[in-house]
């Protein structure tokens, strides 16, 4: 160690080394020496350490009234040795000496760990100040500052095998720094309050005030209220009862980065509830098992329309504290708990006002069995068999239509062979102007509503982002839909009116009515397929293919209609019909949507862009014609009462 003094400096040293000091060494002694600014040591040969003291900071400081020597005992003469035994501060500090002692610090300290703090390293060395006074290191402002020293240092996180690195920086992104620094609310928590300052232990030490079973009661300095709650809770009845796996305040809001529900980045944040934080233990094999849980609760929730809404980004769908309680959750048997029988329609009438009695007649947590929610499971399995029966029989249908049309184009065969007249003209109208409109709407309106749905029922995938994750996009998601359903409602009020009111309308009708033919063309057109027949069915107007897609989409509007209503309106469900009323529609419109989506997707599209004899694209639907041969094979009966009553007019007014 070496010292570096000024001109001054080595005067005085001079001086002092040639005489002899009699009495007390005074401050102003030192003061000749530490004055100077540029009074330094060098440690180590490399770091440089200032001795200077700033003796009007140290004047104002709680030693201010203090000789040097009240602390450095040891100084009887100047000049002093370069090596001085470090201050005492347990001769005038007693009353914390024995608690730092036993603390972590301490008994570092004790062991000989040169990591460990002493009083200086917290409180500095002359410039002590009163903990509530700006410039003191153990000020509310300041304490993350002087703990940082230490625990942001990486070498001293490696060297003591720190478990949580840098929590200081954590801290200073909380509620409660934030509150100490942006607004001066010296009442909010800081380091020492919840770790404690002379007293700290390991966090495992049954003293320590963040230890498993202590926290509660250290974070009810300032909560006292929700530290009632708590304790009275499932959760703080099995911490009393020693369960170290039940949670405690610093599970649930992090231990450091603590910030507000309504903070994003929060771990108490709405989306992240039940997402992540309910779900760590409430999905844990470990966790359930051992105490008897029931282990689909979170499945269950995710799946509802409350956990689809809140994995789609919504921060206003209920989530498990919406109806469980934040700091109070009690069992579902408990008369005081929200989600007792007595108190449901209570709880659900938070967020759905008028809500019944009838809201208990269905469970909270759908579990689809034979042995609960029959109803639920048994339309989940009349769908699944419905969706393969008929999406398998289409997928049959179309692969035997493609492989014979397939096999006749690539050999240049037209089978079967038509003789053409062409006795009507080169084209014949198929679809008015008026129908091509109503199927663009249809068209429009079902497209939006497949996708809105399913971006509903399915936000994590790739292509739901658009609606997902944005401030805002789960509302315009929901109105897309609605729009949407209200279009596709509308269009089918005007077909009824449509069909009902205008002449064509209702020849329309009559042609699309199933008769015994379309199911004997049915099996006469697989003899074709499988090459039993050699000639296929002949078609009047519409055909099966044609006649079982338009019912199909008449029953699917009316199903969709109904369940969708029931689900919109869920405020006036939920006060005149029971709770399950709502869970089945909700059942029936999803699996209602898939087997519409997937009917458009291998039976229409198939026969509008992939048939062979139409590929790539039938434009019916855009012109709203057939040529004249086209449709002579595809529709000949009616192709034959066209020309019959084309001969009994010279000039027709509508060929149609």
């Amino acid at each position: 160690m070496r010292y570096k003094t000024g001109f001054i400096g080595t005067f005085v040293l001079v001086v002092f080394s040639i005489g002899v000091i009699y009495g007390q060494v005074a401050t102003s002694d030192c003061m000749e020496c530490h004055g100077e600014k540029d009074l330094t040591k060098v440690v180590n040969d490399t770091l440089e350490v200032s001795l200077f003291v700033d003796l009007e900071k140290f004047g104002n400081s709680a030693h201010g009234g203090f000789e040097c020597v009240d602390c450095h005992v040891t100084i009887e003469d100047i000049p002093h040795d370069e090596k001085l035994d470090l201050p005492d501060c347990n001769q005038c500090h007693d009353d914390v000496a024995e608690e730092y002692s036993k603390s972590l610090h301490g008994m570092s300290l004790a062991k000989g760990n040169k990591d460990a703090p002493y009083c200086w390293d917290c409180h500095s060395s002359h410039y002590v100040y009163s903990g509530q006074d700006s410039l003191s290191m153990t000020s509310k402002l300041n304490q993350p500052l002087t703990c940082a020293r230490c625990h942001s240092d990486p070498g001293f996180i490696k060297r003591q095998r720190v478990k949580i690195a840098n929590p200081s920086e954590l801290y200073e992104t909380s509620v409660h720094y934030r509150l100490i620094k942006q607004h001066g609310a010296t009442e909010s928590a800081s380091c020492s309050d919840c770790h404690g300052a002379h007293d700290l232990y390991a966090k495992n030490h049954p003293k320590s005030k963040i230890s498993k079973f202590n926290s509660p009661a250290t974070c009810s300095g300032c909560h006292e209220e929700i530290y009632q709650e708590y304790i009275e809770s499932v959760h703080g009845e099995g911490l009393l009862a020693g369960r170290i796996d039940n949670p405690v305040c610093t599970d649930c809001h992090s231990e450091h980065a603590i910030k507000t529900s309504k903070d994003r980045t929060s771990t108490v944040y709405a989306t992240v509830v039940s997402q992540e934080l309910c779900a760590d233990c409430h999905q844990a094999a470990r966790i359930v098992n051992r105490y008897g849980l029931l282990d689909n609760v979170v499945k269950s929730y995710n799946n509802s329309y409350h956990g689809l809404a809140v994995r789609a980004g919504s921060v206003v769908s209920a989530n498990c504290a919406s109806c469980h309680g934040v700091h109070n959750i009690r069992p579902s048997s408990d008369p005081k708990s929200t989600v007792h029988e007595e108190n449901l329609p209570a709880t659900c009438g938070s967020c759905h006002p008028g809500a019944s009695a009838l809201v208990t007649r269905g469970s909270v947590h759908v579990y689809p069995s034979p042995q609960s929610d029959k109803i639920i499971y048994y339309v989940t399995v009349f769908y699944c068999m419905m969706i393969l029966g008929v999406i398998g029989g289409m997928v049959l249908h179309n692969g035997l239509d493609f492989r014979k049309k397939l096999v006749a184009k690539l050999k240049g065969v037209h089978e079967p062979p038509v003789e053409f007249d062409n006795l009507l003209g080169e084209e014949i109208v198929r679809l008015t102007v008026n129908e091509r409109i109503q199927h663009f709407l249809l068209m429009a309106s079902f497209t939006i509503l497949v996708y809105t749905g399913f971006v509903l029922k399915y936000p994590e995938a790739w292509w739901a982002s658009p609606l997902v994750g944005w401030q805002g996009a789960f509302e315009v998601r929901a109105w897309l839909h609605r729009i949407a359903a209200l279009v596709m409602i509308g269009l089918a009020v005007f077909h009824i009116i449509y069909l009902a009111t205008t002449e064509r309308g209702k020849r329309q009708f009559r042609a699309l009515i199933p008769k015994l033919k379309d199911l004997q063309d049915v099996i006469q057109m697989f003899k074709y397929y499988l090459g039993i027949a050699i000639e296929k069915p002949k078609f009047d107007r519409y055909n099966y293919i044609e006649k079982a897609e338009y019912w199909a989409l008449i029953w699917g509007t009316a199903v969709m209609t109904i369940t969708g209503f029931i689900l919109w309106f869920e405020n006036i469900s939920l006060r005149f019909f029971p709770k399950w009323i709502t869970d089945v529609s909700t059942t029936i419109h999803f699996y209602e949507a898939i087997l519409a989506t997937l009917a458009i997707i291998v039976w229409h599209f198939y026969f509008q862009f992939f048939d062979p004899h139409v590929y790539p694209m039938n434009t019916t639907c855009v012109t709203g014609k057939m040529k004249e041969e086209n449709y002579q094979e595809e529709h000949p009966l009616d192709y034959e009462r066209l020309v019959t009553e084309a001969n009994k007019s010279d000039v027709p007014d509508e060929v149609s």
